[in-house]
């Protein structure tokens, strides 16, 4: 009955007329209300209208709060939460329709919509020529790890790339299997940048290079592929020669460390001879140069003298003349061992011969 024809009657909306007006009107008994709701809604789950004789039905009001919680939980199962190192590609149909950032998030609940969560953040280690076991053994995967130098030696290479994801929707729909992807490319690219390095190389002095070279290989190849994927870095872990050569070859090593040692010998030696000898070539030019400057002063002043007693003779012959005497036997009686003596004194002198002072060679004249 409708709503309005209770009101119309003074009924109330459970057909039962009030029995008095105003605040004293008392509620309908619950028992009599649930009866007629299921008189009223019962015809249409199978049940007649007139007393539930054909069994128990379920009753209109049930199968409602039934159907609301239904709703209810199926609405609430679309309620997800994003990690801080995560993002989330909403399907909707499998269309992409939204990408979400960290922090509680609803979507449409299944089958309308679906979630893909993928760790964007979260740096990713992948493995090449060896695999963890994961109870500290290791396994070589020898067609991953042999490879062939630029001098056409066989050298065995296990290394790690590091990667993360850099865009999400590229990573999760333009490849498939990016964790293949990224291996793929990782053993494609150190074949090809050990195929033109020599053994020694990688062996010793250009680990460090080998390791930039292949991560910029691996991020161009995986640039053209759209992967969506960003290595940070690719690590080296065992480099050596394979298990038949190895002893063949580390006897190889030491016999040219051996070498070098030697050479680091004679160079330490050389270095030491080498500028001790220039030293004293420089020193000896520079004797020889101080030599010559000083016999040229020499001269120059000897020139100088000799033009300035000649200046002084033209002035004044006789005293000039005189004087050079003088000077001249002053010097030469200087150096001779000869004692004059006055005759007026001569008598009263006792003679002295210093024998001490004679040469060994004395002539004694018979």
């Amino acid at each position: 009955m409708p709503w309005n024809q209770n009101q119309d009657n003074d009924k109330n909306p459970w057909g039962k007329k009030p029995s008095g007006g105003g605040s004293n009107q008392t509620p309908p008994d619950l028992d009599e209300l649930m009866k007629r709701l299921q008189e009223r809604f019962g015809g249409l789950f199978g049940g007649s209208g007139g007393g539930n004789k054909g069994g128990p039905n379920l009753s209109g009001g049930a199968f409602v709060a039934i159907f609301a919680v239904a709703f209810l939980l199926w609405g609430a199962s679309g309620i997800y939460t994003v990690a801080a190192d995560e993002e989330a590609v909403v399907l909707q149909f499998g269309k992409h329709v939204a990408t979400k950032g960290p922090g509680l998030r609803w979507h449409l609940p299944y089958p309308i919509e679906d979630v893909i969560k993928i760790p964007v953040t979260r740096v990713q280690r992948l493995a090449i020529g060896v695999r963890d076991m994961g109870d500290g053994r290791r396994r070589q995967r020898a067609h991953e790890s042999l490879m062939l130098t630029q001098d056409e030696n066989i050298i065995d290479i296990s290394f790690v790339v590091q990667y993360k994801i850099k865009s999400i929707d590229d990573y999760i729909f333009d490849i498939d299997a990016p964790e293949k992807t990224v291996r793929d490319a990782a053993e494609a690219t150190i074949r090809e940048v050990i195929g033109r390095t020599k053994i020694d190389d990688v062996l010793t002095t250009k680990k460090a290079e080998v390791e930039v070279e292949t991560q910029v290989l691996i991020q161009s190849i995986l640039d053209g592929y759209g992967a969506g994927i960003s290595i940070t870095s690719v690590n080296l872990q065992d480099v050596k020669p394979p298990a038949a050569v190895e002893h063949e070859f580390k006897d190889v090593q030491a016999a040219k460390e051996d070498r070098e040692r030697e050479k680091n010998v004679a160079e330490t030696y050389a270095n030491g001879i080498i500028p001790n000898a220039r030293g004293e070539a420089k020193k000896m030019v520079l004797d020889a140069e101080a030599y010559g400057k000083e016999i040229v002063d020499r001269a120059q002043g000897e020139s100088d003298r000799f033009t300035s007693v000649l200046n002084a003779y033209r002035l004044a012959p006789e005293v000039t003349r005189k004087r050079m005497y003088l000077k001249t036997m002053e010097e030469v009686l200087a150096k001779a061992d000869k004692v004059i003596i006055d005759s007026k004194i001569a008598g009263s002198v006792l003679p002295y011969l210093p024998l001490d002072r004679v040469s060994s060679k004395v002539e004694v004249k018979k």
